[in-house]
């Protein structure tokens, strides 16, 4: 079942996008209070290093055309449950997103980047040492680069090409792959990142 989530992480990036307020805040009300928050750093988490998030940037830069910016972004951990919670909300303020992939929605939440906060969450129990945990920090770490660069799209979707490809290579270092590891195949990442209207 985990091997289904990845693009479902993905497609929240574009819902979190979209909205007018930002989303991942965990608990921290509407209102924009600043009171603690609801969902807590689980013992298993790890932080990422800031070497780890340096070379992640400095190979993206190498790699993609994204600027090699060095403003790390807020990480912060939730449950599965937190991120689905979060996801399903974020889908039910974008009606208009829900339309047009809606069979995607149903995948579970491997992390999600939040524009406004410039936040990655990341599921409660990442590691962060396997290729496979640090593959959706570079993923991720792709829409932060978008975000901090302010890259234009013809679409939100349009992102997601970079990202999945990143996250793709990434893994292809380590004799790894998209498909074996997320059970996601380079046509769908092209055809649900396809500007289509």
């Amino acid at each position: 079942m985990f091997k289904q989530f990845l693009l479902v992480a993905a497609i929240a990036s574009l819902t979190l996008a979209t909205s007018s307020r930002a989303h991942c805040e965990y608990a921290l009300e509407r209102s924009g209070s600043t009171g603690s928050r609801s969902a807590s750093l689980h013992s298993d988490a790890t932080q990422p290093t800031e070497v780890l998030l340096d070379d992640v940037v400095a190979w993206l830069s190498s790699n993609f055309d994204l600027p090699a910016i060095k403003e790390r972004p807020a990480i912060e951990f939730a449950s599965r449950m937190e991120l689905a919670r979060l996801r399903a909300r974020d889908l039910a303020s974008s009606q208009g997103f829900i339309g047009n992939d809606g069979q995607l929605a149903q995948r579970e939440v491997v992390a999600l980047y939040d524009n406004h906060t410039r936040t990655i969450l990341l599921p409660d129990d990442w590691g962060g040492t396997s290729p496979t945990d640090q593959s959706v920090l570079v993923h991720e770490m792709v829409h932060h680069l978008q975000n901090l660069g302010e890259l234009k799209f013809d679409c939100l979707q349009a992102r997601e090409k970079t990202a999945y490809l990143a996250q793709a290579k990434w893994l292809e270092r380590f004799g790894l792959s998209l498909e074996k590891e997320f059970d996601v195949d380079m046509f769908t990442v092209l055809i649900s990142s396809a500007c289509m209207y």
